[in-house]
């Protein structure tokens, strides 16, 4: 019930997860169940048996046609993959046989899921948005969307817009009556007189059926003891259980007087085999020991297998060992924690031998041949000996990608960031830590690694699959180099104010003191220019002295001529070393000037008389460095009144200039007596100023008499009427 189980829960885990492939190939699980050995199974162009080894463990071979395929030991939940067909075992039992779950990849049809349209036997009855429904035969099936069923040999999807069609392969199992194999891969021996020798014989009934094994010695020398044994007892015949196997025995004792060539023929039921024994005496080289304990191993790609090979002689003798790895693996042997391939043993000695076998990280699943020859050589003859290894990788990294982990560092062993670093066609650079960290395909790469200030390095390095190997680069400091950095690219001065100081820093990245000359080229006529060592200083130099590893601060101080005008202005700083390496660094000098405008106007009081007009001068002055530019004069006055200013504008008015315009007022007639004002504003791209002229306006002299006689009349008005109230 328990291997039932599993089995049950094996196909449940298979269904679940089943691996999502496009619309055109497909993962189909095409048959579930027990496979007796001696029975097969036909899927398609391909045949599935089941046989059992010495120690009965279960073994699926896979063919195709009449082409040889492959084979894996049937471990519970392994899988095996082979071409279009996917074979996982569950539990083994002897009388059902071996669960098996087989997937077979299909290729898919794609159709329109439309009404009334026919393929393979099958017709679209209607669809919807969650569903299709589909006749084929006389059987009507609804398929919602995003979901698949079988239908006779066929595999239907409906996806929502379409229907894939699959078609599955033809499955047959075919079962067998008793199948006798027999298992004897011997067809030479040799033998030394006296020795008795017991060679295995396995015999398996892959049948369904019970069967009886005869066994007889057909021929054999008349002095010689021969008999086919089970278990120590000698047979002539024996039961055989079906899908069961028999252990037995071909033993051999030789005489002490037995020498040349002999053969011995054997049969088991209908199977006869022949076998070839030469005795020989043991010579000195012969008479050397070789022994195994290791044979074979279970390694993970990238690891190596160790298998330790004693030798032991009675004679002096000269052991070689040569060894046959797989393609492309390495392999070595060692002694005394020493490589070697020759050793000399004197008599009665004995050595340890250890084969290593460095395995690839890229092999491939499985079991792998070593082939070891170890050549004994005495004073009188040489022998061989040969031996087999066998290593089975579990895991691989076959086709993934290698990691490098890399570190520049210097000649002191500080890292050294922002380092470019070249592998193969690709350029990276290090962090802020010296470190690349960076995938690539299995391979060889040349590594190199440049940064201003060092000397180029380079290394090979070999990266295998899923490797990450760990390379630190150490790259050397040039013996002069400098690098010089300004506090900005731009100076700004300032017309008619000190220079401020500029900083420029030389930095000593060289592994030797070294002295620097400084000097600035583009210097416009009549302008100065010097370095100090401070900012405060006076004091002018011309050159500087840095230790290596250190750095220096200079200041720059650079005084236009009186006539400059504001602008930009490119110089160059020029540091030379005495190694003679040079540096040009671009300066731009921002020159700005002062702007002082200043505004006078001749009156800032104005008598008009009413419907006259009258003109003032307004005075513009520029005290400051820079020329003013786009002076605009413009003025406000009360309604009705007429204000002309000639010129209105003035493109530009230089420093420690001085221009005039004048401002005509004209009052309308019958404008009230009173004081008025006319607001001036002068603005400019620099500057701004604004100010009022005070106006008072007076009416004409006949404008005066009339109003004092009106005013008399009406005070003689007044007093008319008081008298003629006073009568009353």
């Amino acid at each position: 019930m328990k291997k039932i189980f599993l089995s049950i829960i094996l196909v449940s885990l298979l269904l679940v997860n089943f691996p999502v492939l496009s619309s055109s190939d497909k993962w189909v699980v095409v048959y579930t169940g027990y496979l007796k050995p001696g029975d097969i199974l036909s899927v398609g162009d391909y045949t599935i048996t089941v046989k059992q080894s010495i120690d009965g463990s279960p073994y699926i071979f896979i063919k195709k046609g009449t082409e040889w395929g492959t084979f894996f030991k049937a471990d519970f939940g392994a899988s095996l993959e082979y071409e279009n067909i996917k074979v996982t075992p569950g539990s083994y039992d002897s009388e059902k046989g071996l669960f098996i779950v087989v997937n077979y990849k299909v290729a898919g049809e794609e159709h329109k899921a439309e009404p009334g349209l026919y393929f393979k036997g099958f017709e679209i009855l209607n669809v919807t948005n969650n569903t299709v429904k589909i006749k084929y035969s006389r059987e009507i099936l609804t398929l919602p969307v995003n979901s698949s069923a079988r239908i006779g040999s066929y595999l239907l999807e409906f996806t929502g817009s379409t229907i894939v069609l699959y078609e599955l392969p033809k499955i047959v199992v075919s079962t067998s009556g008793a199948e006798l194999v027999v298992s004897f891969p011997y067809r030479e021996i040799t033998v030394s007189p006296g020795e008795t020798v017991q060679l295995p014989v396995l015999v398996t009934n892959n049948g369904s059926e019970k069967t009886t094994v005869k066994a007889a010695i057909l021929s054999a020398p008349a002095d010689w003891d021969v008999g086919l044994y089970y278990q120590g007892v000698e047979i002539g015949s024996m039961d055989l259980e079906a899908k069961s196997t028999l252990s037995l025995e071909l033993r051999l004792s030789i005489p002490q007087n037995a020498s040349g060539v002999h053969y011995i023929k054997f049969s088991l039921n209908d199977k006869t085999l022949t076998l070839k024994v030469t005795v020989k005496g043991l010579s000195e080289v012969e008479e050397v020991k070789v022994y195994t304990p290791i044979l074979v191993q279970e390694v993970e790609a990238g690891e190596s297998a160790r298998f330790p090979l004693v030798i032991s002689t009675p004679y002096d003798v000269n052991i070689s060992l040569s060894i046959q790895p797989p393609v492309d693996w390495k392999a070595y042997s060692t002694y005394q924690n020493m490589r070697v391939s020759e050793v000399s043993l004197r008599k009665g000695e004995s050595a340890a031998f250890d084969v290593v076998v460095e395995v690839p990280r890229n092999a491939d699943l499985g079991t792998h041949e070593v082939k070891v020859r170890v050549t004994v050589e005495s004073s009188q003859e040489i022998i061989t000996k040969d031996l087999v290894f066998v290593i089975n990788v579990y895991k691989t990294y076959k086709g993934q990608k290698a990691t490098l982990k890399l570190m520049v560092v210097d000649d002191s062993g500080m890292p050294v960031p922002k380092a470019t670093v070249k592998i193969g066609n690709e350029t990276y650079g290090t962090d802020i830590n010296g470190i690349l960290e960076v995938e690539l395909n299995p391979g060889e790469y040349k590594v190199v690694v440049t940064k201003d200030g060092f000397e180029k390095a380079e290394e090979n390095v070999k990266l295998e699959d899923g490797e990450v190997k760990e390379l630190k680069i150490m790259i050397r400091k040039e013996a002069y180099y400098f690098v010089v950095d300004t506090e900005s690219d731009v100076y700004p001065i300032t017309l008619g104010s000190a220079s401020s100081p500029f900083a420029i820093t030389i930095e000593n990245l060289g592994r030797n003191d070294d002295e620097y000359k400084l000097s600035i080229l583009g210097l416009p006529s009549n302008w100065n220019a010097m370095f100090t060592q401070s900012p405060e200083s006076a004091l002018q130099i011309t050159k500087i002295k840095v230790e290596a590893g250190k750095s220096e601060t200079v200041y720059l101080k650079v005084y236009p001529s009186l006539n400059a005008k504001p602008g930009k202005y490119n110089i160059t700083l020029v540091v030379r070393s005495s190694s003679g390496l040079v540096k040009k660094v671009p300066i731009k000098i921002d020159l700005t000037g002062i702007y002082q405008m200043d505004v006078n106007l001749m009156n800032y009081r104005l008598t008009i008389t009413a419907g006259e007009e009258r003109e003032t001068t307004i005075s513009i002055y520029n005290f400051g460095t820079a020329p003013i530019t786009n002076i605009r004069i413009s003025a406000s006055a009360p309604k009705g009144w007429e204000v002309y200013v000639e010129p209105q504008s003035i493109p530009i008015l230089d420093p420690k200039k001085s221009t005039s315009a004048v401002i005509k007022i004209k009052v309308p007639k019958g404008t009230p007596a009173g004081d008025y004002r006319v607001r001036i504003t002068i603005k400019s791209d620099q500057q701004e100023w604004s100010d009022s002229i005070r106006v008072v306006v007076r009416q004409k002299s006949t404008f005066a008499y009339i109003g004092l006689l009106l005013l008399i009349l009406a005070f003689l008005s007044v007093i008319l009427m008081i008298r003629r109230v006073g009568r009353r």
